[in-house]
Protein backbone atom coordinates (compact mmCIF):
# COMPACT_ATOMS: atom_id res chain seq x y z
CA UNK A 1 0.00 0.00 0.00
CA UNK A 2 1.21 3.51 -0.73
CA UNK A 3 -1.83 5.78 -0.87
CA UNK A 4 -3.74 7.82 1.68
CA UNK A 5 -7.39 8.74 1.25
CA UNK A 6 -10.08 10.41 3.34
CA UNK A 7 -13.01 11.23 1.10
CA UNK A 8 -16.60 10.52 0.11
CA UNK A 9 -17.79 10.12 -3.49
CA UNK A 10 -21.39 10.81 -4.49
CA UNK A 11 -23.00 9.99 -7.83
CA UNK A 12 -26.63 10.40 -8.89
CA UNK A 13 -25.81 9.72 -12.54
CA UNK A 14 -24.70 6.60 -14.40
CA UNK A 15 -21.59 4.58 -13.51
CA UNK A 16 -18.35 6.36 -14.36
CA UNK A 17 -19.91 9.83 -14.42
CA UNK A 18 -17.13 11.50 -12.42
CA UNK A 19 -14.69 10.27 -15.05
CA UNK A 20 -16.37 12.50 -17.61
CA UNK A 21 -14.77 15.39 -15.71
CA UNK A 22 -17.92 17.42 -15.01
CA UNK A 23 -17.26 21.09 -14.22
CA UNK A 24 -17.12 22.14 -10.59
CA UNK A 25 -19.87 24.59 -9.61
CA UNK A 26 -18.80 26.98 -6.80
CA UNK A 27 -22.33 28.07 -5.93
CA UNK A 28 -23.43 24.45 -5.65
CA UNK A 29 -20.41 23.76 -3.42
CA UNK A 30 -21.38 26.52 -0.99
CA UNK A 31 -24.95 25.27 -0.85
CA UNK A 32 -23.68 21.75 -0.17
CA UNK A 33 -21.42 22.93 2.65
CA UNK A 34 -24.32 24.81 4.23
CA UNK A 35 -26.74 21.93 3.71
CA UNK A 36 -24.37 19.49 5.41
CA UNK A 37 -24.10 21.80 8.41
CA UNK A 38 -20.34 22.27 8.11
CA UNK A 39 -20.46 25.90 9.19
CA UNK A 40 -19.11 29.03 7.50
CA UNK A 41 -16.18 28.52 5.15
CA UNK A 42 -14.30 30.66 2.66
CA UNK A 43 -12.65 29.49 -0.52
CA UNK A 44 -8.92 28.92 -0.72
CA UNK A 45 -9.10 28.48 -4.49
CA UNK A 46 -9.35 25.67 -6.96
CA UNK A 47 -7.52 22.36 -6.70
CA UNK A 48 -7.98 18.82 -8.00
CA UNK A 49 -8.83 15.34 -6.74
CA UNK A 50 -5.12 14.63 -6.48
CA UNK A 51 -5.14 16.96 -3.46
CA UNK A 52 -8.76 16.47 -2.45
CA UNK A 53 -8.51 12.71 -1.99
CA UNK A 54 -6.50 13.22 1.24
CA UNK A 55 -6.60 16.91 2.13
CA UNK A 56 -5.49 18.77 5.24
CA UNK A 57 -8.77 20.70 5.33
CA UNK A 58 -12.16 20.66 3.63
CA UNK A 59 -12.09 20.18 -0.15
CA UNK A 60 -15.31 19.94 -2.14
CA UNK A 61 -16.12 19.09 -5.71
CA UNK A 62 -19.75 19.94 -6.52
CA UNK A 63 -21.14 18.91 -9.88
CA UNK A 64 -24.51 18.50 -11.56
CA UNK A 65 -25.56 15.13 -10.16
CA UNK A 66 -22.42 14.30 -8.20
CA UNK A 67 -20.03 15.47 -5.49
CA UNK A 68 -16.71 14.67 -3.86
CA UNK A 69 -16.03 15.68 -0.25
CA UNK A 70 -12.55 15.37 1.21
CA UNK A 71 -11.55 16.05 4.81
CA UNK A 72 -9.04 14.40 7.19
CA UNK A 73 -11.77 13.56 9.70
CA UNK A 74 -13.55 11.32 7.21
CA UNK A 75 -10.73 8.80 7.59
CA UNK A 76 -11.20 8.81 11.36
CA UNK A 77 -14.69 7.34 10.86
CA UNK A 78 -13.86 4.98 8.02
CA UNK A 79 -14.15 1.79 10.09
CA UNK A 80 -17.64 2.60 11.39
CA UNK A 81 -19.98 -0.26 10.57
CA UNK A 82 -22.58 2.14 9.18
CA UNK A 83 -22.94 5.79 8.35
CA UNK A 84 -20.95 8.21 10.51
CA UNK A 85 -22.61 11.63 11.13
CA UNK A 86 -21.23 13.27 7.99
CA UNK A 87 -22.00 10.30 5.76
CA UNK A 88 -25.53 10.17 7.21
CA UNK A 89 -26.04 13.82 6.25
CA UNK A 90 -24.75 13.15 2.75
CA UNK A 91 -27.12 10.19 2.38
CA UNK A 92 -29.99 12.44 3.44
CA UNK A 93 -28.95 15.15 0.98
CA UNK A 94 -28.60 12.63 -1.88
CA UNK A 95 -31.27 10.01 -1.10
CA UNK A 96 -31.06 8.21 -4.47
CA UNK A 97 -27.30 8.45 -5.00
CA UNK A 98 -24.50 5.92 -4.91
CA UNK A 99 -22.18 6.98 -2.09
CA UNK A 100 -18.70 5.62 -1.34
CA UNK A 101 -16.71 6.47 1.79
CA UNK A 102 -13.00 5.66 1.46
CA UNK A 103 -10.25 5.65 4.06
CA UNK A 104 -6.65 4.63 3.33
CA UNK A 105 -3.48 5.13 5.36
CA UNK A 106 -0.34 3.50 4.04
CA UNK A 107 1.65 3.85 7.29
CA UNK A 108 -0.49 1.30 9.13
CA UNK A 109 -1.93 -0.47 6.05
CA UNK A 110 -5.38 0.81 7.00
CA UNK A 111 -8.04 0.41 4.36
CA UNK A 112 -11.78 0.81 4.34
CA UNK A 113 -14.56 1.40 1.88
CA UNK A 114 -18.29 1.58 2.53
CA UNK A 115 -20.70 1.63 -0.40
CA UNK A 116 -24.26 2.91 0.00
CA UNK A 117 -27.09 2.78 -2.53
CA UNK A 118 -30.27 4.83 -2.10
CA UNK A 119 -29.40 5.48 1.54
CA UNK A 120 -28.68 1.86 2.45
CA UNK A 121 -25.31 0.28 3.29
CA UNK A 122 -24.69 -2.43 0.70
CA UNK A 123 -21.05 -3.30 1.24
CA UNK A 124 -18.23 -2.42 3.62
CA UNK A 125 -14.77 -3.92 3.97
CA UNK A 126 -11.85 -2.65 6.02
CA UNK A 127 -9.19 -3.18 8.64
CA UNK A 128 -5.52 -2.57 9.31
CA UNK A 129 -2.22 -4.41 9.67
CA UNK A 130 -2.38 -4.79 13.47
CA UNK A 131 -5.95 -6.04 13.70
CA UNK A 132 -6.65 -7.59 10.31
CA UNK A 133 -10.15 -7.43 8.87
CA UNK A 134 -12.40 -5.40 11.17
CA UNK A 135 -15.27 -4.63 8.81
CA UNK A 136 -16.88 -7.11 6.43
CA UNK A 137 -20.53 -6.37 5.65
CA UNK A 138 -22.75 -7.20 2.69
CA UNK A 139 -22.34 -9.04 -0.58
CA UNK A 140 -19.29 -8.61 -2.79
CA UNK A 141 -19.48 -5.83 -5.36
CA UNK A 142 -18.75 -6.77 -8.99
CA UNK A 143 -15.43 -4.91 -8.80
CA UNK A 144 -14.34 -7.04 -5.82
CA UNK A 145 -15.50 -10.42 -7.04
CA UNK A 146 -12.56 -11.38 -9.34
CA UNK A 147 -10.09 -10.58 -6.57
CA UNK A 148 -11.94 -12.64 -3.99
CA UNK A 149 -12.34 -15.53 -6.43
CA UNK A 150 -8.55 -15.65 -6.83
CA UNK A 151 -8.01 -15.50 -3.07
CA UNK A 152 -7.57 -18.36 -0.62
CA UNK A 153 -8.35 -18.69 3.08
CA UNK A 154 -5.79 -20.41 5.31
CA UNK A 155 -6.12 -20.72 9.06
CA UNK A 156 -8.99 -18.25 8.98
CA UNK A 157 -7.04 -15.55 7.11
CA UNK A 158 -7.67 -14.54 3.51
CA UNK A 159 -4.80 -14.08 1.08
CA UNK A 160 -5.11 -12.34 -2.29
CA UNK A 161 -2.99 -13.10 -5.35
CA UNK A 162 -1.49 -10.56 -7.74
CA UNK A 163 1.23 -10.56 -10.37
CA UNK A 164 4.31 -8.57 -9.40
CA UNK A 165 7.26 -8.44 -11.78
CA UNK A 166 5.95 -11.41 -13.71
CA UNK A 167 5.54 -13.53 -10.59
CA UNK A 168 2.37 -14.32 -8.68
CA UNK A 169 2.57 -13.21 -5.05
CA UNK A 170 0.22 -13.42 -2.09
CA UNK A 171 -0.89 -10.54 0.12
CA UNK A 172 -2.96 -10.47 3.26
CA UNK A 173 -6.04 -8.25 3.34
CA UNK A 174 -4.24 -5.29 4.93
CA UNK A 175 -1.63 -5.27 2.17
CA UNK A 176 -4.24 -5.71 -0.56
CA UNK A 177 -7.06 -3.51 0.71
CA UNK A 178 -5.84 -0.46 -1.21
CA UNK A 179 -6.21 -2.41 -4.47
CA UNK A 180 -9.79 -3.29 -3.63
CA UNK A 181 -10.63 0.27 -2.60
CA UNK A 182 -9.41 1.68 -5.91
CA UNK A 183 -11.26 -1.02 -7.84
CA UNK A 184 -14.52 0.05 -6.19
CA UNK A 185 -13.73 3.72 -6.76
CA UNK A 186 -13.50 2.85 -10.44
CA UNK A 187 -17.30 2.47 -10.43
CA UNK A 188 -17.52 6.25 -9.99
CA UNK A 189 -14.80 7.21 -12.48
CA UNK A 190 -15.06 4.54 -15.16
CA UNK A 191 -11.52 3.45 -14.34
CA UNK A 192 -9.32 3.20 -11.28
CA UNK A 193 -8.40 6.78 -10.35
CA UNK A 194 -4.82 5.72 -9.62
CA UNK A 195 -4.41 4.25 -13.11
CA UNK A 196 -5.36 6.81 -15.71
CA UNK A 197 -5.92 5.39 -19.17
CA UNK A 198 -5.43 7.25 -22.44
CA UNK A 199 -8.41 9.49 -21.64
CA UNK A 200 -8.93 12.04 -18.89
CA UNK A 201 -7.02 11.60 -15.64
CA UNK A 202 -9.51 11.30 -12.73
CA UNK A 203 -6.97 12.83 -10.37
CA UNK A 204 -7.35 16.06 -12.36
CA UNK A 205 -11.06 16.30 -11.50
CA UNK A 206 -11.62 19.95 -10.43
CA UNK A 207 -12.38 20.60 -6.77
CA UNK A 208 -12.36 23.65 -4.50
CA UNK A 209 -10.43 24.05 -1.26
CA UNK A 210 -12.04 25.72 1.76
CA UNK A 211 -11.04 26.94 5.20
CA UNK A 212 -13.19 27.43 8.26
CA UNK A 213 -13.94 31.09 8.95
CA UNK A 214 -13.64 30.48 12.67
CA UNK A 215 -10.48 29.28 14.34
CA UNK A 216 -11.83 25.86 15.41
CA UNK A 217 -12.89 23.22 12.88
CA UNK A 218 -16.37 21.83 13.05
CA UNK A 219 -16.18 18.16 14.09
CA UNK A 220 -17.90 15.55 11.95
CA UNK A 221 -18.58 13.53 15.08
CA UNK A 222 -20.68 16.17 16.81
CA UNK A 223 -24.13 17.59 16.30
Amino acid sequence: MGWKASCILVNERGPGYLGTMPPHEPVRARKLIAGLGLGPHRSRGMTTLDRGIYPEHLVVGAYDGAAVIGHPEIGDCCLDSGADPLTARILAAFPEAAVLRVGLHSVVNLWSYAYFGAGRLLRAYGGCADKGVMLDVGDLLPEERPHFERSVVRDGERFFSAEVGGQMEEFDASAYGEELAFEVMGRFFGCRPDRADSGADPLELPMESFEREKARWWSFGKG
